[in-house]
């Protein structure tokens, strides 16, 4: 995980890799491209479509699973500043 700061709920010891948070993994990627919100700001909507949808588990069992996508994804972004450099080519 490359997260400066995770919250003081997520647990590191848990291995999110593993198949049974797929789905969360998944959900947590898509949510982190398509927003530019940061997590504390993001995660009442996230729990909501979560908490909707036919999805595999509860909200507070894949929330780790979520937020290590969300921030992987998010670590994958370009800078605002890589993003100055390309505006005008």
């Amino acid at each position: 995980m490359h997260s400066k700061s995770a919250p003081s709920w997520y647990d590191e010891s848990i291995d999110y890799t593993d198949p049974r948070f797929n789905e969360a993994i998944a959900f947590g990627r898509a949510a982190a491209r398509n927003t530019t919100w940061d997590w504390d700001r993001a995660e009442p909507s996230m729990m909501e479509v979560w908490s909707l949808s036919p999805r595999q588990g509860k909200w507070m069992d894949i929330r780790g699973a979520v937020f290590f996508a969300w921030e992987d994804a998010r670590w994958t972004f370009p800078s605002e500043d890589e993003w100055d450099g390309e505006i005008g080519h």
